[in-house]
This record gives structure tokens, C-alpha cells and sequence, in this order.
């Protein structure tokens, strides 16, 4: 038995700084070491997120299409240096509309 926690952990969450790194490359043009700093990762981790080499996952999209959306809020709270529990709110809400969707529920097999 898996914790939702964990299965977010594993398969959401590097989709999602990979989604939020690329916006804030290229929606708001910053570099790779400032995109580390916001997002508390190595610039080397940036740089495969960019790459699509990490967290490119297409299937997780298509089952979870508001990762789209969270990250764009994400990121723009990020660029605005918004506070930690702005960014945990919205992670937090992520998390509550995508647990109680079926492809969810199986990945907790």
C-alpha cells in the first residue's frame, strides 16, 4: 500500500517543478541558477528540467492536466517571491483535485 504523499512525492512533484522550471525560463526569462534558487534544487536539476530529461512524463499530463495550470500559478507566485505558504497552498490544492480522480487511484496500486 502506497501513501497518497508518497505517490505525489514520486510522480507528481517532478513533473511539476519541470512544468514550473520551464515557465519561469521562458515566460519570465530567468536564468537556470536563479530558477534553482526559487525552486530550492541544484542547477544541474534545472538544467534536466529544461532538457526534458527529468520530468517530462507526458502520461502524467494527460491524466492530470491541472498540473498545467498549477504550475503557471506557481510560477508566477514564485517570480513575485511570494511566501512559502502561498507556494504550499497552491501545492496543496493541486494535491486535492487530482487525489479523487481515477488515474490517481490506480497509481496508488
Amino acid at each position: 500500500m502506497k501513501a497518497e504523499c508518497e505517490v505525489v512525492a514520486k510522480k507528481i512533484l517532478p513533473v511539476l517543478r519541470a512544468k514550473v522550471a520551464q515557465s519561469l525560463s521562458r515566460d519570465y526569462g530567468l536564468q537556470q541558477h536563479e530558477i534553482s534558487k526559487k525552486l530550492g534544487v541544484t542547477q544541474a536539476a534545472v538544467s534536466f528540467y529544461l532538457s526534458k530529461s527529468r520530468g517530462s512524463n507526458t502520461s502524467i499530463i494527460r491524466k492530470f492536466p491541472e498540473i498545467n495550470a498549477s504550475a503557471k500559478l506557481i510560477s508566477a507566485a514564485l517570480y513575485k517571491n511570494a511566501k512559502e505558504k502561498k507556494i504550499k497552498d497552491l501545492l496543496c490544492q493541486l494535491c486535492k483535485k487530482i487525489k479523487n480522480k481515477k488515474a490517481f487511484k490506480a497509481m496508488m496500486k
